[in-house]
């Protein structure tokens, strides 16, 4: 017997269907750069493609850690929506 335990933060993005259907990135150093975490050292780098950036699941969230990162290194961080 197998159990099987739902994750909703986990669950696959369904075009809307899931969920948790909103997602969030933030962007940081001028308009055109998204945050991202790197895969080699874990540390937060710059991505010129926001599928490629740290995404979030709730607004909130993603909201506390732009204020944090904002008062860390002394730039605005902006909350981005993707579609």
């Amino acid at each position: 017997m197998a159990l099987k335990f739902w994750r909703p933060w986990i669950d696959p993005h369904r075009c809307g269907e899931g969920s948790q259907p909103e997602r969030y990135v933030l962007r940081g150093g001028g308009n055109t750069q998204f945050l991202g975490i790197a895969a080699r050292n874990e540390l937060i780098e710059t991505v010129p493609d926001p599928h490629r950036a740290w995404v979030f699941h709730t607004h909130e969230r993603a909201v506390a850690v732009a204020r944090d990162l904002a008062s860390v290194f002394g730039e605005p961080v902006d909350v981005v929506k993707l579609q």
